[in-house]
């Protein structure tokens, strides 16, 4: 007699069958298979019946463990907070931008380090170029930009920061900013208050009634 504790795995298989009066003689037949597990309980308890799927059969007969699991790793938050500056380590002098360009929107920019991007992997286009909005890193430095007083930087977290360009509508998304550059550009672009009026920059508030300048660098896109 088998032990109490040994399971057993039987396979019931009901076929039905239908003809098909295209043809004589040709049949079409569709199968179900049922699977019934029987399972032995505890001393002085009942056996355990019930059906299970192809799926719960495959693994209780122990095949399953023959593939490898993949378990992806749970997603990391971002610590916007590392972020933020609260010394005065990385201010600045005011910056004039009176020789800048300036678009339409007001925004004043200037390339500091032009880039022909990641020819390597023929990302060649500035980010805006590639739709739906692509992940992009950067390093960076946010300051109100007429006192130099600098709020966030990538060099206060000692990471850059990472995150998927014209989602969430950012100061850093304005037309000037890093729609425009490719990867290995280095720009300032200044964006006034009134477009920063309830918006982020990188994910912290900007300041209040005050343009944004921001130094950026552009490390890498990965297209969406």
């Amino acid at each position: 007699e088998k032990s109490r504790h040994h399971s057993t795995l039987h396979c019931t298989m009901s076929l039905s069958t239908a003809a098909v009066a295209t043809r004589p003689g040709l049949v079409r037949a569709s199968s179900r298979r049922v699977r019934t597990v029987t399972r032995a309980g505890p001393a002085g308890h009942d056996q355990m019946t019930g059906t299970v799927s192809r799926r719960t059969a495959f693994v209780l007969a122990g095949v399953a463990g023959l593939v490898p699991q993949i378990n992806p790793s749970p997603a990391c938050a971002i610590d916007l907070a590392t972020y933020a500056v609260s010394g005065r380590d990385l201010d600045i002098d005011p910056v004039d931008t009176s020789n800048w360009q300036e678009l339409d929107s007001g925004v004043r920019f200037v390339v500091d380090k032009a880039s022909e991007g990641n020819v390597e992997r023929g990302i060649t286009d500035v980010v805006s170029y590639y739709v739906p909005n692509p992940f992009v890193e950067v390093r960076y430095t946010a300051y109100v930009a007429n006192t130099g007083k600098a709020f966030a930087s990538s060099d206060a977290a000692r990471r850059p920061y990472n995150f998927q360009a014209g989602v969430k509508d950012e100061v850093q998304d304005e037309t000037g900013g890093i729609p425009d550059m490719k990867v290995g550009e280095k720009r300032r672009f200044v964006v006034p208050a009134e477009l920063c009026f309830k918006r982020r920059v990188f994910g912290l508030t900007a300041p209040k009634d005050a343009d944004v300048l921001i130094e950026v660098e552009l490390l890498n896109l990965q297209p969406y």
